[in-house]
């Protein structure tokens, strides 16, 4: 059957494989992201971490309450957010390290189904905290730091989960390896989310900025992954690409419309607080 796959592949992708972007493109695209950064960073006005809360605002609530301060300065994402882009980042990076970036194959079924219930731990928890803010029955007092450690559970099963399925829709190669293989390789996911589950509890200063932008970063590229995938969908050029400079174009247009969303959303909600009164 896989060996089926792969000359369906190689059938399709003959006549289909996008060619190396000219290096003018490459250059432009990354003095995008510079500047993206610098404006992000140097323009006047409002703080870094104010303008991240800003960007990130449309997408999460930011309840004081549900939020870590390192340093007193409130983190641009709640606890539970933070710990779902934290995680996913952090977990997303780490299988590319460990050479498993173009991974086509899920975990195990028992490694699925515990990165599963890790999300159905954040869902259930979820649920409590709501009961409890609208005044309803509810199982146990919620707190910032459950809603941290599901939301990093998470963060590493949308990584491992989706890496594979994201994998069979870009690269023409068709790729046996598992994003986990075995339990021994999950250890270091696990070691590398209790680091960040201490750094956030911690909530010392010295942390502050570089967790407002790992999270954020996190969001940023979960939502410029779904962009990417629907403009290769639309374009008809799944499984054509061989490497990751045929998608830095494609992936330059997904990050400029992500933020451009997120900026959307963040206006969205605030004129809906104002028509609201709040």
């Amino acid at each position: 059957m896989q060996a089926l796959k792969r000359g369906w592949r190689e059938q399709k992708n003959m006549a289909a494989k996008p060619s190396m972007p000219p290096p003018w493109i490459i250059i432009l695209s990354l003095l995008l992201y510079l500047a993206l950064l610098a404006g992000l960073v140097l323009l006047p006005g409002p703080s870094l971490l104010e303008r991240l809360r800003w960007l990130d605002s449309g997408i999460c609530a930011q309840m004081a309450t549900h939020t870590f301060y390192p340093g007193g300065e409130p983190l641009p994402l709640c606890a539970r957010n933070t710990g779902i882009y934290l995680g996913f980042i952090v977990s997303l990076a780490l299988l590319h390290i460990t050479g498993k970036g173009h991974a086509q194959q899920l975990p195990p079924g028992r490694l699925c189904a515990i990165l599963v219930s890790g999300v159905i731990l954040l869902a259930l928890d979820g649920l409590n905290s709501l009961a409890l803010d609208l005044g309803l029955p509810h199982l146990y007092q919620p707190h910032n730091l459950l809603r941290l450690a599901s939301g990093l559970v998470t963060g590493l099963a949308l990584a491992a989960l989706s890496l594979p399925i994201i994998n069979r829709l870009l690269w023409c190669e068709y790729s046996e390896q598992r994003s986990i293989s075995s339990w021994s390789a999950l250890f270091p996911f696990i070691f590398m989310l209790i680091i960040c589950f201490f750094a956030v509890a911690s909530q010392n200063i010295v942390v502050l900025y570089p967790l407002a932008l790992l999270s954020t970063a996190g969001l940023l590229s979960a939502l410029s992954i779904v962009n990417l995938l629907v403009i290769i969908t639309i374009s008809k050029r799944e499984e054509t690409f061989e490497h990751y400079l045929q998608l830095l174009p494609l992936f330059s247009i997904a990050l400029l419309l992500s933020i451009g969303e997120m900026l959307i959303l963040a206006q969205l909600k605030l004129a809906l607080l104002h028509a609201l009164g709040l």
